[in-house]
């Protein structure tokens, strides 16, 4: 995975600098004289909890960042979200995970405005930790706890629903919705070897979904009728679901 800390201060380099000493990929975005230092002789954590290191980390500004990030720590004061957006919009793709850790409560919310159709939790954090020197910061104490989750409201789609919702509006153009039932109907002289193709690989894929077990589907009984079969049969399709964490 890729992480992308937007905001180099004491609490976004702490989370740099042990993110890095993890082994994961981490870049931050930083400005002046600091950022300057980063690229140029690394990271310097000083930590009561990792001890001191050096720490060779990727580091650009916001305006020259390019990539696409699969987390992105907002770790900006409050005053300075609005000018971070763009960089969300720039580095986020379908499955990216915004998680604000910020001094100002509200703020998942916020960015979720200002940035639909990215996931955006809400998070906090536990720790003193201070920029100490350019280039360089310091991790005080034995506490460093990072906590986020999705604020009420949210809806945070697990990755495997959104791989069936995807592969369910490819075929959607060809089926027709009843409202007491989910009919599938043959269309412009299909034939009944292209539906059964068409139904099983929904089926498949809809079963492969299930059976990870990894959350909890409020369902909803439908009828699914395939007509030029001589079958019909009931078949629970989900209305919404919701992960258990």
């Amino acid at each position: 995975m890729k992480y992308l800390i937007a905001g180099t201060g004491g609490v976004g380099g702490s989370i740099a600098g042990f993110l890095s000493l993890a082994g994961k990929d981490v870049t931050c975005i930083a400005r002046g004289a600091h950022l300057q230092s980063i690229q140029t002789n690394g990271l310097k954590l000083k930590s009561d909890l990792k001890g001191e290191h050096t720490l060779q980390i990727k580091a650009t500004t916001a305006e020259e960042f390019k990539g696409k990030a699969d987390v992105i720590f907002v770790c900006v004061k409050g005053y300075s979200v609005d000018s971070i957006t763009e960089l969300i919009k720039r580095a986020s793709h379908e499955k990216t995970v915004v998680i604000p850790i910020l001094n100002v409560y509200g703020t998942g919310p916020r960015i979720q405005r200002l940035v639909p159709g990215v996931t955006v939790l809400d998070g906090c954090i536990y720790i003193v930790g201070f920029v100490s020197g350019t280039g360089e910061i310091t991790q005080m104490g034995k506490i460093f706890r990072l906590v986020y989750g999705a604020h009420k409201g949210t809806q945070v789609l697990p990755p495997s629903w959104k791989l069936f919702r995807k592969t369910f509006r490819k075929v959607e153009s060809k089926l027709r919705f009843l409202r007491t039932s989910i009919g599938i109907h043959s269309s412009n002289g299909r034939s009944s070897r292209q539906w059964r193709s068409l139904v099983l690989t929904m089926m498949y894929r809809w079963v492969k979904f299930r059976s990870q077990g990894k959350y909890v589907i409020r369902s909803s009984a439908f009828l699914l009728r395939v007509p030029h079969w001589d079958v019909s049969w009931e078949w629970n399709f989900p209305k919404t679901p919701s992960a258990t964490i």
